[in-house]
């Protein structure tokens, strides 16, 4: 075969049989792909909800440290001690308190996704401000921890990074 015999070929196919037509459809169909698989991914997934007393004013976003305030007033102070093993947490609770929380809430939080977070109520042990409670899952990865008590007055919160064998933490109100 000649060239112009191979030539008369490739022009008689038709327009969607011709190689260089998709050598340069291939990557723009490509993207349009991936361009609405992330779309669909952007509209149905929710972003992780802010954990802190964050309020949006106008354009800006404004933290209330109300709950802070009182704790430093008050000088509340805990001991967290951590096993992530067995999940047992125990909390020393230190401050001039009015009337000594039957219990706390305790929140392990996850920096991006709200499916590992864990809110856990510490039980009183005895009447010298001792707290116990059971993680339900073990944790991997950087969290926050919030504790405050039933009525949310005060709060006190810390960054805490792994490894969580057997942690003692201490969690005193800052601003």
């Amino acid at each position: 075969m000649t060239e112009d015999e191979i030539d008369k070929i490739q022009a008689a196919k038709p327009w969607y049989q011709q190689p260089w037509l998709w050598f340069i459809l291939s990557p723009l169909i490509a993207v349009a792909i991936y361009g609405f698989t992330f779309l669909y991914l952007a509209i149905t997934t929710m972003d992780g909800v802010v954990k802190d007393d964050y309020y949006r004013i106008a354009r800006g976003y404004e933290v209330n440290t109300v709950k802070t305030q009182k704790a430093i007033e008050h000088h509340i102070a805990a001991t967290l001690s951590l096993d992530n093993m067995t999940g047992d947490i125990m909390v020393k609770l230190k401050g001039e308190f009015s009337a000594i929380p039957e219990y706390l809430m305790l929140d392990i939080v996850h920096p991006t996704h709200q499916k590992y977070d864990q809110m856990i109520t510490l039980k009183a042990v005895g009447s010298q401000q001792l707290y116990s409670g059971t993680l339900s899952s073990q944790l991997k990865g950087k969290r926050f921890i919030f504790i405050a008590p039933p009525n949310e007055d005060w709060h006190l919160n810390k960054e805490i990074q792994p490894p969580y064998d057997q942690i003692s933490v201490e969690l005193k109100p800052t601003l």
